[in-house]
């Protein structure tokens, strides 16, 4: 790996509502990132017509359960009335929710980057990516992680990274605990991939039923955690408290001037913004505050990602 341009993948799992929402994302990297060597969209099957249009030559829509391994199937569903996918290990049900994470990390195994960067599908970006910025000069990749963050007034996220400690085989560590969750997040493929088969040779049901079976499980805190007390020197990385991405994560809905302050707030580092859908903001609304901040683009005949419709 080149330490000052390493190849990068983004991978955005989504589903239909926020359809608007990963459209801006993909006219923000065809324009903001066309270094990328591919950006992987994982949706599910009934999701699937909606976003095949979203598809370029860099750009794949994928269905959950081809990212999955064989071993879990999707209930077809819909012949008794049910949009919603459920899918199945072994005759047992995986929770919807952790469906999202487990595609997350089994398409480590899929991309070719030397860094996969996760990224919402509320995220857009704003400013230049650089592939450089993700590694230091000794060429390590870098992980966000916000020590001390975590205290007991954040219950679930404690009880992530006793989860984390459970599936990993690490001893409790007390409160307060670090954070690595955010909107952008790099991950070395060689970690990631590292993690899959370490999970693999720790668990009688293979790293997928060892996190299907567990209740309380963020993907993030466990790379995280697999990095900083498993790795350690040997995982090539180096943290920092700075996030790639302003993250938006409250419900109230905000005005123009508030997305304008937030944008001004963005420190160097901070290539994007996110503006949670649990807000209630329509992409719509807010992408003309964004696209004046992205540079005029050249003169082509077809776009990547066609405009808007609407």
């Amino acid at each position: 790996m080149n330490p000052s341009a390493p190849s990068v993948g983004f991978v955005t799992v989504s589903y239909g509502p926020d359809h608007e929402r990963c459209r801006l994302l993909c006219r923000s990297l065809e324009l903001l990132a066309p270094v990328m060597s591919e950006h992987l969209i994982i949706v599910d099957r009934a999701d699937f017509p909606l976003f095949r249009e979203l598809e370029s030559g860099k750009r794949r829509v994928l269905l959950t359960e081809d990212v999955l391994p064989r071993r879990v199937r999707r209930l077809e569903t819909r012949r008794i009335g049910l949009r919603s996918n459920v899918f199945v290990q072994f005759g047992k049900p995986i929770r919807g929710w952790l469906v999202q994470q487990l595609a997350k990390l089994a398409i480590s195994r899929d991309v070719s980057a030397d860094v996969i960067v996760h990224a919402d599908s509320d995220v857009a970006l704003v400013r230049p990516f650089q592939p450089g910025s993700l590694v230091d000069g000794k060429g390590r990749i870098r992980l966000y992680c916000a020590p001390d963050s975590i205290d007991l007034g954040l219950p679930e996220h404690v009880r992530w990274h006793r989860t984390a400690e459970q599936l990993l085989g690490l001893m409790t560590r007390p409160t307060p605990l670090p954070d690595y969750i955010t909107s952008l997040v790099p991950w070395s493929r060689e970690n990631a991939v590292a993690l899959l088969d370490y999970l693999d040779n720790r668990s009688r049901r293979s790293w997928m039923g060892a996190i299907a079976n567990a209740w309380d499980v963020s993907e993030y805190v466990l790379y995280g955690r697999f990095v900083m007390d498993i790795l350690g020197e040997r995982g090539g990385q180096f943290t920092t408290t700075s996030s790639l991405c302003r993250d938006y994560w409250e419900s109230e809905p905000l005005t123009e001037p508030q997305i304008e302050d937030l944008l001004e707030a963005m420190t160097p580092e901070e290539v994007g913004l996110s503006l949670t859908a649990k807000a209630g903001m329509r992409a719509e609304s807010y992408a003309p505050l964004l696209e004046r901040r992205w540079p005029r683009p050249e003169r082509r005949t077809a776009p990547d990602v066609p405009p808007n419709p609407g």
